[in-house]
């Protein structure tokens, strides 16, 4: 049987992964499915309102689409990109408008997160070019920051500069290895943020949560749905096959992500799709010094946001966006996303000479937008669902739930509760009798996998974890009591999986 691990100064107490039997039968006021950055937003913020919380994730914490983005802290700029000529807001204001909407919460949550230090998050300074011959002219993407300095607080500055041709021929770092530089009429520069690895931002806000007093458990799918006697029953299993729990709950937000349509079906009572799923894959190379910790944004040829994105001490090119209908659990960059974006890579940067020898790595997601039927990719404006509409009072479903929104997002969906379950006073917390443990980095790790992807990031290096996974292994048996045949299995678990999802197709 797996067990938590936990790696803690002797004399420290622990947030404990609890078993499923001393959690069957037990009642709360909020069942939360999914535990990617939102959920774990929604379960620190309903259990600092004071309500009691069980959140659940089929696998890890954050280990989803929370892993798999762009792990951008963004201002909101691209959803002043409409994906087609600016007419289309003239043809379609409520769009606009949505837009502004989600760039207000982007810009609310990044001075927030900024100037609290929280996530991790490295600045970096992104540059725009403005072709001669390209879809945005420089006043409109002038007006497009004064949108975004408009509706920001005005306490992290964007540091918006726009330079001339010549400017950028003198210090850009980019514009040697362009295509056809001549082209470039001027260059839009300003600061973005970074999360370094947004999954421990997601555990950390679990922890947060365990130690405001709710329960949580990585590797437990819901198993079942249904309202009954005024309330919901949850049916949880261990992913592992080793026990199964009914927990009862006032309200249950379905924080799935991607996988929110599949949650909803566990309810015998038919609900509309709320779902659309659009790929993004990213490829990962090692720039030129002159390019450290300078990122680089550009329309691709889709004329969709195209990146290229220091990340530590090296780049990356990303994200497609194709409709994606596949398997949800298995999700990475393939064939034909390695060969667009190669293609896409060579067309912006030609004379880096880049191709299939130079990928030091790969990623891809789902993201989980919000189903239109009028609109084959799906809707990037935030919902946020009262499903008693639809015959399923106090259950709630979110899609679009953003990274860096999260914190708002999570304030948000406990308001929405809060018209049912009635106000609740915050208590004093388990600060005290639950101190933080060490090395937070630890919780709840269930196998090699976590710990190198999810607590300590090393997955996302160059060497995609490899090098220290030995090391890592022979760690956690001697921690968890693993015999040797149990420490080979996780490790060559690990380097199928680092291959499978990071790997070159």
């Amino acid at each position: 049987m797996r067990r938590a691990l936990l790696f803690l100064h002797p004399e420290t107490p622990s947030i404990m992964r609890p078993t499923l039997p001393s959690l069957d039968g037990r009642e709360f006021d909020i069942a939360i499915i999914g535990a990617g950055i939102n959920g774990a937003a929604a379960a620190q913020a309903a259990a600092a309102a004071g309500y009691g919380v069980i959140v659940v994730d089929k696998g890890d914490y954050g280990a989803g689409s929370s892993a798999r983005s762009s792990r951008l802290l963004h201002c909101g700029l691209r959803y002043l990109m409409p994906g087609g000529p600016v007419t289309t807001w003239l043809r379609h204001p409520g769009r606009f408008l949505d837009a502004v909407r989600t760039i207000k919460r982007s810009m609310a949550v990044r001075s927030e997160l900024v100037r609290g230090r929280k996530a991790g998050l490295k600045p970096l300074r992104m540059h725009y070019p403005l072709f001669a011959d390209g879809p945005y002219k420089p006043w409109m993407v002038d007006v497009a920051f004064g949108i975004l300095g408009a509706v920001s607080d005005g306490k992290v500055a964007l540091d918006y500069k726009r330079s001339t041709a010549a400017q950028a021929r003198a210090d850009n770092p980019f514009l040697p290895f362009l295509a056809r530089p001549e082209r470039v009429a001027s260059i839009a520069s300003y600061t973005e943020y970074q999360f370094d690895w947004p999954e421990r931002v997601v555990a950390d806000l679990v922890f947060e949560a365990v130690r405001l007093g709710a329960v949580a458990r990585n590797y437990t799918p819901a198993t079942a749905l249904a309202f009954e006697d005024g309330g919901w029953t949850v049916g949880l299993r261990d992913a592992f096959g080793t026990g199964e729990a009914t927990v009862r709950a006032r309200c249950v937000l379905n924080l799935a992500g991607a996988w929110v349509d599949q949650v909803n079906a566990l309810n015998s009572r038919p609900v509309a799709r709320k779902v659309t799923g659009t790929k993004g894959a990213h490829l990962v190379f090692r720039l030129p010094d002159s390019c450290r910790g300078q990122g680089f944004a550009a329309m691709s040829s889709k004329n969709r946001p195209f990146y290229c994105m220091p990340w530590r001490d090296l780049h990356f090119f990303g994200p497609t966006e194709t409709l994606y209908e596949g398997d949800l659990d298995d999700v990475y960059c393939d064939a034909d996303d390695v060969e667009f974006l190669l293609g896409e890579v060579r067309h912006l940067f030609p004379a880096l000479k880049l191709g299939r020898k130079d990928i030091v790595s790969t990623w891809a997601g789902v993201r989980p937008l919000t189903y239109d039927a009028r609109l084959p990719m799906g809707h990037r404006s935030r919902r946020i669902y009262d499903m008693a509409a639809e015959g399923l009072p106090g259950a709630f479903a979110l899609t679009n739930g953003s990274l860096g929104a999260h914190r708002k997002t999570g304030e948000d969906l406990v308001a929405a509760l809060a018209g049912r379950l009635g106000p609740r006073q915050p208590g004093p917390g388990l600060h005290a009798q639950r101190p933080a443990v060490d090395d937070p980095r630890a919780q709840h790790v269930v196998t090699l996998e976590d710990y190198l992807a999810r607590r300590t990031g090393r997955a996302w290096d160059a060497d995609r974890g490899l090098d220290g996974a030995p090391e890592a292994a022979a760690h956690l048996a001697r921690a968890l009591g693993w015999p040797q045949g149990k420490a080979d299995a996780e490790l060559e678990s690990f380097r199928r999986l680092a291959d499978h999802l990071y790997g070159v197709r």
